[in-house]
């Protein structure tokens, strides 16, 4: 049984900008090397690649075709004659016969931990494009888990039983020919026995029959009712929707919103702790796989997720790099925190905003403005389109988290005070306007104090900053306001979000290039599990802003070139945990975070963007093979 009482501040050294000893030793060895001459004594390289394609991403950095590896550093970059004089007798030479090295991936915004569990237990519904999809997906897993007696073991909360459970993750009901989710009945055909529950990638949940059964609820009975069974509770706000049957007018088994889909969720059994660790190494894993060395965990729901990624590093099972998000979960969920008082008192427990080393580190707090556009809770400042099922109709602007503006300062002055970088999640315009407001204020504060403050705070997806009456391009470059964007869900979720918002509106979602020419830096993440954690998709979208479903694309002057679009998920995503003194690039001193693809990536055609995944042959983190392709072997030079 893993042991998870500590927090991690207590077990890891406060070290600044994730540099501990032992790496500052290793620059320093390495800051001798490079300044010998060939003559003079020097380190002898461990590795060396050649005969590559190498994007640096150096700032002004040359072309280069090697690279030279030592002590889980980068000890040179250039061409195989200038490294020549790193090479020693037991120095591995590898030819990559013109294969492309660029620095490892920085995945800036994901969820790591359901990625292992979708992986091995669950089924992921992205595929699906229709009902009868989903419902071939959960009876292929279901029959492959029943051959496996892979069913049991999942304890029920609300009966205290254990028995079997069906999951399913990354469900829209956009990506449906039917243009909803498969309801309980529907499910049923799957299984009537077995509980099935199946979460939308953002703000939604779908069940069968027999999960309303372990909540005491009987559809023939009712009696059994609880009272938002016939009725929306008062504290619905935008976005939440309780699908019903149209003759009866009970739910459906589909539930949308921040709220509605908990009512619900108590139902759900929850992972053990030995299940967590195992999913996300099993996650961390896959994300290495596609070239992924380093990922920021966007919020830790009260330490929860903290303690996870702490039994895994303590058990010596992280294989790439993690930023914590730790400090303060969303306003208006169960068991989050809005009282400044109470965010006061979590931020005291918890201690140093910065704690950790370069493998694990927990920096910053998570905060949320609104909902999304997908889900129709985003606070936006012209109405959705309307849809039946909204009974806001076309008078559903979304809604802030913390409407009242001096509520919101408060709270994040506390964060301030306590020395935490904000990042906050905002996708409407009108959201976006009020976390940048804030942020003004207290940066303004704190800089008049300390006119070199480094503040790296962030606007999370930041869809719709370029509105009308609401832009706040300007002062993002001002303040040195990072866009913390989400590519992918261009693509995934392009085609639900222009229905919502219109074309008009849809060409100004994500504005790459307006950010760009204004100096805003981007950093890129997936957003998983509300989209595939491919990072080769979110580029593919930087670069076409294409949608998966439509193929429609809106706002073509908004796409930048490939190397700007790679710089976001590399060099900018150290920057934004403060770490690009230390990864995001190759250059000697760094630590030696690569991948080695089968491909001329600078060259590649767009669509073979969305195939590069596939093209990853290896992924280093530290100068150590985290991931390898099956059946791929570098090949060694005498």
């Amino acid at each position: 049984m893993l042991s998870l009482t500590l927090p991690i501040r207590e077990k890891l050294p406060h070290v600044h900008v994730a540099i501990r000893p032992t790496l500052l030793a290793r620059l320093a060895l390495l800051g001798a090397a490079a300044a010998c001459t060939p003559q003079e004594e020097t380190t002898v390289a461990e590795l060396v690649f050649h005969n590559a394609r190498i994007v640096t991403l150096a700032e002004g950095g040359p072309e280069a075709s090697a690279l030279a590896i030592a002590g889980g550093l980068i000890l040179a970059v250039g061409s195989l004659d200038e490294l020549d004089h790193l090479i020693g007798g037991n120095t591995k030479v590898h030819d990559l016969e013109g294969r492309t090295i660029i620095p490892g991936l920085n995945e800036t915004h994901i969820h790591v931990r359901d990625l292992g569990f979708e992986q091995h237990y669950a089924v992921n519904l992205e595929p699906a494009r229709t009902i009868s999809d989903v419902q071939q997906l959960l009876g292929e897993r279901l029959a492959q888990l029943r051959s496996e007696e892979g069913l049991g073991g999942w304890l029920y909360p609300t009966t205290g039983e254990v028995g079997p459970w069906l999951f399913g993750l990354g469900w829209a009901q956009d990506r449906l020919a039917e243009q909803r989710m498969a309801n309980r009945h529907e499910l049923d055909a799957v299984a009537r026995d077995i509980p099935i529950s199946l979460e939308r990638i953002y703000n939604g949940i779908a069940v069968n029959t027999k999960v309303f059964e372990l909540m005491g609820i009987d559809f023939d009975d009712p009696a059994s009712y609880p009272d938002w069974f016939t009725t929306d509770p008062d504290d619905f706000v935008a976005g939440d929707i309780i699908f019903r049957d149209p003759d009866s007018g009970l739910p459906n088994g589909v539930f949308v919103g921040s709220r509605a889909p908990y009512l619900v969720a108590a139902a759900i059994p929850e992972k053990t702790a030995e299940q967590k660790v195992e999913s996300l190494v099993l996650g961390l894993n896959a994300l290495a796989s596609l070239g992924i060395t380093a990922v920021v965990e966007a919020g830790s729901s009260l330490g929860r997720v903290t303690e996870v990624y702490e039994a895994a590093y303590q058990a010596g099972r992280l294989p790439i790099r993690t930023v914590i998000y730790d400090g303060w979960y969303r306003s208006g969920d169960p068991g989050s925190l809005s009282d400044p008082a109470e965010i006061e008192r979590r931020l005291e427990s918890l201690g140093s905003p910065n704690s950790g080393d370069e493998m694990l580190r927990v920096r910053g707090a998570k905060a949320s403005a609104d909902g999304g556009i997908g889900s129709r809770s985003a606070a936006v400042s012209v109405p959705y389109l309307p849809i039946p099922q909204d009974p806001l109709g076309s008078e559903n602007y979304g809604a802030l988290r913390d409407p009242e503006f001096d509520y919101r300062l408060a709270q994040f002055q506390v964060l301030a005070d306590h020395g935490w970088e904000i990042h906050t999640h905002a996708c409407g315009d009108v959201a976006i306007r009020q976390t940048m407001d804030v942020y003004k204020i207290l940066m303004d504060e704190i800089r008049e104090e300390d006119p070199d403050a480094d503040l790296r705070w962030s606007i999370i997806h930041a869809y719709l900053p370029d509105e009308p009456g609401t832009s706040v391009i300007e002062e993002m470059a001002r303040y040195g306001v990072i866009a913390a964007v989400n590519p992918a869900n261009l693509y995934y979720e392009g085609d639900s979000f222009v229905r919502n918002i219109g074309p008009e509106i849809m060409a100004r979602h994500t504005p790459f290039k307006t950010f760009l020419d204004a100096g805003i830096r981007m950093a890129s993440g997936s957003d998983y599990p509300n989209n595939s954690p491919d990072p080769w998709v979110g580029i593919y979208a930087m670069r076409t802003r294409v949608h998966e479903i439509s193929g429609e694309a809106y706002g073509l002057e908004q796409t930048i070139p490939l190397i700007e679009a790679l710089k976001t998920f590399t060099i900018n995503g150290a920057y934004l945990t403060y770490d690009e003194e230390i990864r995001g690039s190759l250059e000697a001193g760094k630590l030696a975070d690569l991948v080695i693809l089968d491909a001329d990536l600078l060259n590649a055609a767009d669509e073979e963007l969305l195939d590069m995944a596939a093209r990853v042959l290896v992924t280093m983190v530290g100068g150590d093979i985290v991931y390898q392709r099956t059946g791929f072997e570098l090949g060694t030079t005498d």
